[in-house]
């Protein structure tokens, strides 16, 4: 979070908002404020320490599951079948489970790393009720913050689900985790990083609605705000519990992630020892733009010569897609509108694979 509390006087500053009773404007850096606000201890100095996140708690980890879904549990099973033997998975940010109770059943060993007790909670309920005598051998739980873990054994596989990697905000905390996650990957292992890229645009929202009973219903909204200069993405998300239709409760928490794009993603990764060898969007339901795609990274193999035809390109082994007829058949006929666009702007997760160098 850009929020610093003091050690010294307890006082609390948030570089987003600012400081409305002291005149001092959303946006402005702790730096700025050196010496100017609090006579105490000068706004300076080691005793200003950066606050993390807030653990996931409340309506928030009662309804992730209902929100998050099914999203990347049959990618994420695909990968570890391709393992050569059986592998031995971390997952950080395990939550409430909701990747790690499908995808144990893949694993030699399966251990999920998380720091809120709510969210534990509901996967050590899950584990037990779907393994039972077996829940602890099948899926490992750790409370622990992932930059001070530990791990006992080396693994083949890590996973950060879910923009994991972006919850920490500043770059330190980023090349601080992935040197972990090198030290914890067996030669050769493989990692996973799911980052979230925002809708287009400074200000955005987004609304959600899930029965989770007959008679209740949870209704989500995201109100987003993007700092290119910050490079950070902000969240106000609020969760609103209805009963035949009445609102019952309101729950509200305010979250910050690291605006990170893929290019970025490859580089940080590469400069700390990992080759990232494909990227894929949405878990497969659409397609990566070319212009996010580094050098090497999911190339098409080999097209058709200049004056081949398609036949004959096949025919010589060559990676090409078949003509397809009436693929793009949607016209613009009366009272349809116009042509749905693929929006450059639309929100997306962008799945990196790595391996360990």
């Amino acid at each position: 979070m850009a929020m610093t509390r003091c050690g010294s006087c307890q006082f609390m500053y948030d570089e987003w908002y600012g400081d409305t009773r002291n005149g001092v404007p959303a946006g402005t850096p702790l730096e700025d404020l050196a010496a100017t606000l609090c006579s105490r201890c000068g706004m300076q100095g080691n005793r200003h320490q950066w606050q993390p996140s807030p653990r996931y708690a409340g309506q928030e980890a009662e309804y992730y599951d209902q929100f998050a879904g099914k999203a990347g549990i049959a990618f994420y099973k695909h990968w570890l079948e391709q393992a050569a033997g059986a592998p031995s998975v971390l997952e950080l940010g395990v939550g409430t489970g909701r990747l790690a109770i499908e995808l144990s059943g893949q694993a030699a060993r399966y251990c999920g790393v998380d720091w809120s007790p709510m969210m534990l909670k509901a996967a050590d309920t899950k584990r037990k009720r779907i393994f039972k005598g077996e829940a602890e051998r099948r899926l490992e739980l750790a409370e622990e913050d992932v930059l001070a873990f530990r791990p006992p054994v080396a693994y083949t596989h890590v996973l950060c689900p879910d923009g994991f990697l972006q919850h920490f905000t500043r770059m330190e905390e980023h090349i601080a985790l992935l040197r972990n996650i090198h030290r914890w990957l067996q030669a050769g292992g493989w990692i996973a990083v799911d980052l979230i890229l925002p809708p287009g645009g400074a200000a955005w929202q987004m609304l959600e609605r899930k029965r989770v009973q007959p008679h209740k219903l949870v209704r989500r909204q995201i109100d987003g705000a993007t700092s290119l200069s910050r490079q950070i993405f902000h969240c106000a998300i609020a969760y609103e519990t209805y009963v035949d239709g009445a609102m019952e409760s309101r729950y509200l928490v305010e979250r910050e992630y690291a605006l990170m794009t893929p290019k970025e993603a490859v580089l940080l990764l590469a400069a700390e020892g990992f080759e990232v060898t494909r990227m894929i969007q949405n878990y497969g339901s659409s397609t990566p733009w070319r212009t996010a795609l580094p050098p090497g990274v999911n190339e098409r193999g080999s097209d058709p010569d200049a004056g081949e035809a398609i036949e004959e390109a096949l025919a010589a082994g060559k990676t090409v897609r078949p003509y397809r007829e009436h693929a793009w058949a949607d016209g613009g006929y009366p009272l349809r509108g116009a042509l749905p666009a693929l929006s450059p702007d639309a929100p997306a997760t962008m799945t990196l694979i790595a391996r360990k160098k």
